[in-house]
């Protein structure tokens, strides 16, 4: 790595955690992290889908409405 790069790093509770701080974790620690990272991704897709969902089901309102209307 050269000196103009800089280490990558995970963040975790406000602290920036190194690679090798990283490895001296416990395997427990390291599943718990794994867990949370995946906890967060399908929180983050479920978001996702929801605002999907939503803006369908406003879509089909509305052509409902204008169903009404005609």
């Amino acid at each position: 790595m050269s000196k103009t790069e800089k280490e990558p790093t995970y963040k975790l509770f406000d602290k920036e955690y190194t690679q090798d701080e990283l490895n001296a974790f416990s395997n427990e620690q390291k599943v718990m992290i794994q867990h949370r990272d995946d906890l967060l991704n399908k929180i983050g897709r479920a978001e996702f889908n929801l605002v999907q969902m939503r803006f369908g089901l406003k879509a089909f309102e509305d052509g409902l409405k204008e169903s009404f209307n005609e």
